[in-house]
C-alpha cells in the first residue's frame, strides 16, 4: 500500500474525529479531505515512506524549554524550536482509493501501519477507523465492516505532526511502510506468535534447545469452529526440521491461546557472528483445508548479564560496543527506506560495533530484520516511563511486535526521566513497567538509562537506589565517576552503560568556529563548554577496562536534525555523531575501530592543506592500534611514541611546512602500516561514486551516491564547498541530498547541493521495472561526474 497516494500540506476537514456530525454517525465523515468525491487533483502523487516536514525551510523561532532550565552538553539550546532542529511540524492530508475483490467478502481485513509521525486520524469510506497518537509504535485495524467489496476504496488519512514527543527532530507524515493483510475468519492475531528457547549446555556445548511456541488465535466466525494448529520448525534453508500438531476448537468470535514446544537437536546457535536463524511455520487447517500461515523467523541463543564479569553471548564473555541512533538520515528525514538503514548498520559494523541502541523509541520493524540478519545486537526502548494507559499500551504493542527477534538481548522503559529517576514514585514506576514486560517476555532484562543531573544540579547516583533497584541491569548515561560506587554499594546487579560521550565535532573541521557551525574538540582555544579533550577516550578505556561494565552504548553513530550542541540556530544538527548524518566517518570513527576490530588501522589529523599556518605550531593526533607509530613531515622523522591501549597519540607543536605528512605504525610482530597526507591541488572534477552497481525492480530500491570534489591526481580537495547539479536520467529520481554540514541550510529535496570538505551525498530511488539509470553530477569550473545503476 506505499504508492500513489495524494497529499496535501495543511488542514482540512474533518480536523477530529467528532467533527460535523462525525461524533454522532456512522459513516458520518463524507465531507472535505475524507469524502469520496472530494477533488484532490491539485495534491501532489508520494510514496512511502514520506516525511512532509523535512521538505520546508529551517527558520528562526523562540520556543522555550519550558521548566528544564539548561540541560548538561546543550548548555547553548534554550529553545524547544532549536533543539527540535529548527523545522516547523504541521498538518498533512494523505488520500488513496483501491479496489478490494468481490471474492475477499466474508474475510477478515487489516490495515497495518508501521509508523506514522505523529497524532493519526483514518477514515475509510467515510468511516471513522481510528486514532493513534504514537509517533513511533506500530498499530493495526480490523476494517473489514468498512469496506465496499468489488469496487473503490478510500482510504483519508489526517496526521498532525504539530507535537512533540522528544526533543529531537522528529518529522511528519506516514513515514514507515503501509500494509493490508486478508484473512480466513479464523486466523493467527496480528504479532500473535511468540516463540522462545533455551539451549542446553552439556559438556561445555549447547546441544539441544526446547522451543516454546505461543500461538493466539481469533475466529471471527458467528459459530462454533474446530481447526488444528500445525507448528514446524525449519531451517535457514527452509527444510522442515520437525513439527507438531494441537486440535482446538474455538468459540463464536473468540479468542485462544496455544502452547506448544517441540525439542530441536544439533542446534545451531545465533551469534553476532554467525546469526543464524530459524522459522516457525504456522498453519491453521479448517477441514483439511488451510485457513491461516504465518512465517516467524527466530534464533537460539543464550543471553547473561553478570554483575561481575559482564555480558554473556552463548556463554562466551563479549563486551557490548554500541551506538546510539535516531531514525533520520540526511536528504530524507524520517522517511528512511530499508536500504539507506542497511547501509547505515554496516557503517556500525565496518567501525567494529556490534549494538544498536533505539533512542529513544522503538524503532522501523526492518531495522531488527537487518540487526537480526547482520548480528547487531538490540536494545528496544519505548517512548517514555509511565504507567498511563497511553504509554502502556505503547510499551505492550513495542514488546509483542519485537519479542521474537533475536538480536535483542534488553528492553528499555525509560531514558533521562530527570523528573522521578530519583523519586519514590519512580521505583513504582519502574515495577509496574518491569512487571507488564514480564508478562509478555520474561527472557530478556528490563533497564532504564540514568542522567546525573536532575533539571537544577548534578547529584550523586546514590540518589538513584530507590528506583535502580528495581530493574534487572542498571543503565547510566555518562557519570564515569559514578560507576565505580554505584558498583561497591549495588554489588548484586549488572550495569551497562546507555549512553556515554564521543569527541563531538564537525567533519573535516579543525579549528572551532561558531560563525561556521563548526566544532573541533582538540582545538586549544577552546573554552567552558567546548572544552571536552579526551572525553571519548576516556569513557571508552574506563568501560573497556571494568569487567563489570556489560558495555557501552555512544551518543551517537550518526549526526542527526536537532539538538546542535554545542551552538544554537544557525546550527540545526548534532554533532555528537561519529560520523556525520551522511554517514561520512569523522577523525573519532577510526578511534574506535583501532580498538572494536582486528583491522591493522593507522589515522592521524588534522589535514596538512594550510599555507598560512607555514612556520607555525600545530598538534597531530593519530588513532591506531599499532604498538609504536612513527610520525614524518616531509621525510623528517617527528618522533617514534609508544600506544597506550584503548588510548591515543599526540604530537605537540609540529611545525607546518609545504609538503607531506606521513606516518608508520608498527606492531611487535613485525608488520608495519604507512600513510600520508599531501595537500591537494586545484579542484578540477566531481566523481560519483554509487554504493552499488544494480538496483532492484521493485520500484522502491534505493543507491547512495557518495560525490567527491577532487583534483586531478583523484584525491578530495577537502576545502572545496562548490555547488553541484544533478541531473538523473532513465528509470530514477532524485529521493535526497546531504552534505554534513551541520549548519548547512540547504534544501534536501533540490537537485542540488553544495560539498562540504569536498564531500556530498546524493540518494537516487529507481522508479522503473528495467533499463538503467544514468546519474550527471555537474558544477561551474569542473569536469561533470557521471556513472550509471543498472536496474534489474
Amino acid at each position: 500500500m506505499d504508492s500513489d497516494w495524494r497529499f496535501f500540506k495543511g488542514d482540512l476537514e474533518p480536523a477530529g474525529d467528532v467533527s460535523g456530525w462525525g461524533g454522532a454517525k456512522a459513516k458520518a465523515f463524507g465531507f472535505g479531505a475524507a469524502a469520496k468525491d472530494f477533488d484532490d487533483s491539485g495534491w501532489r502523487t508520494v510514496n512511502i515512506p514520506h516525511d512532509f516536514v523535512v521538505e520546508g525551510d529551517y527558520i528562526k523561532k523562540q520556543e522555550n524549554f519550558s521548566s528544564y532550565g539548561k540541560i548538561p552538553a546543550m548548555e547553548t539550546i534554550d529553545n524547544r524550536h532549536v533543539s527540535g532542529g529548527s523545522l516547523e511540524g504541521g498538518i498533512g492530508w494523505y488520500r488513496k482509493k483501491f479496489v478490494i475483490p468481490k471474492e475477499y467478502e466474508g474475510k477478515r481485513i487489516y490495515l497495518y501501519f508501521e509508523g506514522i509521525f505523529r497524532d493519526s486520524l483514518v477514515f475509510l469510506n467515510h468511516y471513522d477507523v481510528g486514532r493513534h497518537a504514537s509517533g513511533y509504535t506500530s498499530f493495526y485495524y480490523d476494517v473489514t465492516e468498512f469496506l465496499n467489496y468489488g469496487g473503490s476504496n478510500l482510504l483519508a488519512i489526517r496526521v498532525d505532526a504539530t507535537g512533540r514527543e522528544g526533543w529531537w527532530y522528529e518529522g511528519g507524515g506516514i513515514y514507515r511502510p503501509v500494509s493490508l493483510f486478508i484473512a480466513e475468519s479464523v486466523h493467527i492475531k496480528p504479532w500473535g506468535v511468540f516463540v522462545t528457547s533455551k539451549p542446553v549446555e552439556k559438556n561445555g556445548e549447547y546441544v539441544n534447545a526446547l522451543v516454546h511456541i505461543e500461538t493466539e488465535l481469533i475466529s471471527r466466525s458467528v459459530v462454533s469452529e474446530r481447526a488444528v494448529l500445525q507448528t514446524s520448525v525449519l531451517d535457514e534453508a527452509g527444510n522442515v526440521i520437525t513439527k507438531t500438531e494441537s486440535e482446538l476448537s474455538l468459540e463464536p468470535w473468540g479468542e485462544e491461546r496455544l502452547q506448544q514446544e517441540v525439542d530441536l537437536k544439533e542446534i545451531h546457535l545465533w551469534d553476532i557472528q554467525d546469526p543464524y536463524r530459524y522459522q516457525i511455520k504456522s498453519c491453521i487447517y479448517k477441514k483439511g483445508e488451510l485457513a491461516d500461515t504465518k512465517t516467524t523467523f527466530f534464533g537460539v541463543r543464550d543471553i547473561v548479564f553478570d554483575k561481575d564479569t559482564g555480558f554473556y553471548l552463548n556463554g562466551k564473555n563479549l563486551k557490548i560496543k554500541g551506538v546510539c541512533c535516531h531514525q533520520d538520515h540526511a536528504g530524507l528525514g524520517i522517511a528512511v527506506p530499508d536500504k539507506v538503514w542497511e547501509y547505515r548498520l554496516r557503517k556500525i559494523k565496518e567501525m567494529g560495533g556490534n549494538a544498536l541502541r533505539c533512542s529513544h523509541n522503538p524503532p522501523a520493524p526492518a531495522v531488527l530484520d537487518m540487526c537480526d540478519r547482520m548480528g547487531l545486537l538490540v536494545m528496544d526502548e519505548t517512548r517514555k516511563l509511565s504507567s498511563s494507559r497511553e504509554n502502556m499500551e505503547q510499551l505492550r504493542s513495542m514488546i509483542k511486535r519485537d519479542r521474537n527477534h533475536p538480536s535483542i538481548i534488553m528492553w528499555s522503559i525509560g531514558n533521562e526521566e530527570i523528573e522521578v529517576q530519583d523519586k519514590e514514585e519512580g521505583g513504582r514506576l519502574v515495577q509496574y513497567m518491569k512487571m507488564e514486560v514480564r508478562k509478555l517476555d520474561s527472557t530478556r532484562p528490563v533497564t532504564m538509562a540514568f542522567c546525573g543531573w536532575n533539571g537544577e544540579y548534578f547529584h550523586d547516583p546514590k540518589v538513584f537506589f530507590p528506583v535502580s533497584e528495581k530493574l534487572d541491569v542498571m543503565g547510566f548515561n555518562y557519570m564515569p565517576e559514578g560507576w565505580d560506587e554505584y558498583h561497591r554499594i549495588m554489588k548484586d546487579q549488572p550495569i551497562i552503560i546507555t549512553e556515554a560521550s564521543t569527541n563531538s565535532g564537525t567533519r573535516g573541521c579543525y579549528e572551532t568556529d561558531s560563525k561556521r557551525s563548526s566544532y573541533f574538540i582538540n582545538d586549544p582555544l577552546n573554552e567552558g563548554n567546548l572544552a571536552k579533550k579526551d572525553v571519548a577516550e576516556f569513557q571508552w578505556k574506563k568501560a573497556a577496562e571494568l569487567a563489570y561494565i556489560s558495555g557501552i552504548f555512544l551518543w551517537t553513530g550518526f549526526d542527526y536534525r536537532g539538538e546542535p550542541t554545542p551552538f544554537s540556530y544557525p546550527a540545526v544538527y548534532s554533532q555528537f555523531g561519529i560520523m556525520d548524518a551522511c554517514g561520512f566517518p569523522k577523525d573519532n570513527f577510526y578511534y574506535y575501530q583501532s580498538w572494536w576490530t582486528s583491522k591493522k588501522i593507522l589515522h592521524f589529523f588534522p589535514n596538512w592543506i594550510n599555507p598560512d599556518q607555514v612556520g607555525k605550531p600545530v598538534n597531530i593526533f593519530c588513532y591506531s592500534n599499532a604498538d609504536e607509530v612513527e610520525l614524518f613531515v616531509n621525510g623528517i622523522s617527528q618522533g617514534k611514541k609508544k600506544m597506550v591501549k584503548n588510548w591515543y597519540l599526540e604530537w605537540g607543536n609540529v611545525i607546518y611546512q609545504p609538503g607531506k605528512l606521513s606516518a608508520v605504525g608498527y606492531w611487535k610482530n613485525g608488520e608495519s602500516l604507512m600513510k600520508e597526507i599531501k595537500a591537494a591541488s586545484t579542484p578540477t572534477a566531481v566523481s560519483l561514486v554509487p554504493d552499488l552497481e544494480e538496483i532492484r525492480n521493485n520500484g522502491t530500491d534505493v543507491a547512495l551516491i557518495t560525490v567527491k570534489v577532487v583534483d586531478e591526481s583523484e584525491t578530495v580537495v577537502p576545502d572545496c564547498d562548490t555547488l553541484i547539479r544533478f541531473t538523473v536520467e532513465g528509470g530514477g529520481r532524485i529521493l535526497g541530498t546531504g552534505n554534513g554540514d551541520p549548519g548547512s541550510h540547504e534544501s534536501d529535496k533540490e537537485p542540488m547541493r553544495r560539498a562540504f570538505h569536498g564531500l556530498c551525498q546524493l540518494i537516487v530511488q529507481a522508479e522503473e521495472k528495467q533499463g538503467d539509470i544514468c546519474i550527471i553530477a555537474s558544477a561551474d569550473g569542473l569536469r561533470s561526474g557521471f556513472c550509471t545503476l543498472r536496474i534489474v
